[in-house]
């Protein structure tokens, strides 16, 4: 039984560093006025976390938008609001695509 365990273990800190430096690459592309290169970027980085099994970290999949898959920087490719209408919520809405997303507060 550890013997299946240990390379699961290992596949995923793998996997991890990989999604790590390529939402850095994704980062600079994005800065240097690239966003389609940062797009395919995150685009291979979700197809490696989910073979193997693995979610995307918090930092990064609240700054991407799940529809498209563009890099949401405020105020250039998203636009953010912060509601109180039921419960506080920040509402980010992509440019690009127009999809909506609610993180509650």
């Amino acid at each position: 039984m550890t013997r299946r365990r240990a390379p699961m273990a290992k596949a995923k800190r793998l996997t991890q560093a990989r999604v790590d430096i390529l939402w850095e690459q994704a980062q600079e592309h994005v800065k240097s006025g690239k966003p389609n290169l940062a797009r395919q970027k995150m685009l291979s980085a979700r197809k490696i976390a989910q073979k193997t099994r693995t979610k995307m970290p918090r930092h990064i999949s609240r700054r991407i938008c799940k529809t498209c898959g563009t890099i949401l920087v405020p105020g250039d490719t998203c636009r953010v609001r912060v509601r109180h209408n039921r419960s506080k919520h920040v509402v980010v809405t992509c440019l690009d695509c127009g999809a909506v997303k609610r993180y509650y507060i």
